[in-house]
């Protein structure tokens, strides 16, 4: 028997989870929602946010999916919740910072700084801190809004002058705060490494994407039994599907058919 797993994001940066997902629960049946036709989320009002992820849930219910991973952060920052209390009798609800938070100051001291790069509804919701300081109250967190990221990510902006110049400033306020360890506070972000990497190379980098593969093994598998049969993985977006093909190819070689939905 093979579980449905729902994973969903405003456009390619859930891919990032979605890859880890498959990589550790190869046997399991995915589905991958992005909505690329109202990304990017973390400019959007919480009601906005909540109303398109309400539908995606729904469409995920439609499909038979029992477990939804909200592999996006401003959607765990905002919606989860509400959405957690009012499907809490049908789904199972994944979201990324409530089940990350622990881990990503693992090792961390009282007094040293983790910085989160993320959306600006991620870092005006103060969720990140909420959920760190449950486990260490003397961590300083230092949030930074990386509005414009996610853009640079969908469109493939990555040897623009203008998209180096916007990283930069933001790693320099991390860098000014003497940070211990960085947060990729968006699932978009993964896909910019390499350019945190060559602006400050000296700094621990924190993807949350493994971590939550792994927690969210552990609960699917324990309710299932998986035969040695490979899974399936179907794409759905909301916009642009050959766009949204290309842009996600350096996480995930969608060979599939990406249905198109009008949401």
């Amino acid at each position: 028997m093979f579980s449905n797993v729902g994973v969903l994001d405003s456009g390619v940066g859930g891919l990032s989870v979605l890859s880890e997902l498959v990589n550790v629960m190869p046997n399991n049946n995915f589905l991958y929602f992005g909505d690329t036709k109202n990304m990017p989320y973390g400019t959007k009002t919480s009601d906005e946010i909540y109303s398109y992820t309400k539908k995606i849930i729904e469409f995920f219910i439609k499909k038979n999916v029992k477990n939804v991973v909200f592999a996006c952060n401003t959607t765990s920052a905002v919606a989860y919740d509400k959405l957690s209390q009012e499907y809490q009798n049908s789904l199972k609800i994944f979201p990324l910072i409530q089940t990350v938070a622990k881990s990503a100051v693992e090792n961390l001291k009282d007094g040293d700084t983790i910085a989160i790069f993320a959306t600006r509804a991620t870092i005006n919701s103060k969720k990140y801190e909420t959920e760190i300081k449950k486990y260490n109250s003397k961590i300083n967190v230092l949030g930074v809004d990386c509005t414009g990221f996610v853009e640079i990510v969908e469109n493939r902006l990555y040897d623009n002058k203008e998209s180096f110049d916007l990283i930069k400033s933001k790693m320099d306020i991390v860098q000014d705060f003497g940070a211990k360890r960085l947060v990729l506070g968006c699932t978009h972000y993964p896909y910019l490494i390499n350019l945190f990497k060559k602006i400050n190379p000296n700094i621990e980098y924190f993807n949350p994407a493994g971590c939550l593969a792994e927690i969210v093994k552990e609960a699917v598998i324990k309710d299932n039994n998986f035969t040695d049969t490979k899974g399936n993985v179907e794409f759905f977006v909301s916009k642009n599907p050959e766009e949204f093909r290309k842009s996600g190819a350096l996480f995930f070689d969608i060979k599939n058919r990406i249905e198109l939905i009008n949401q």
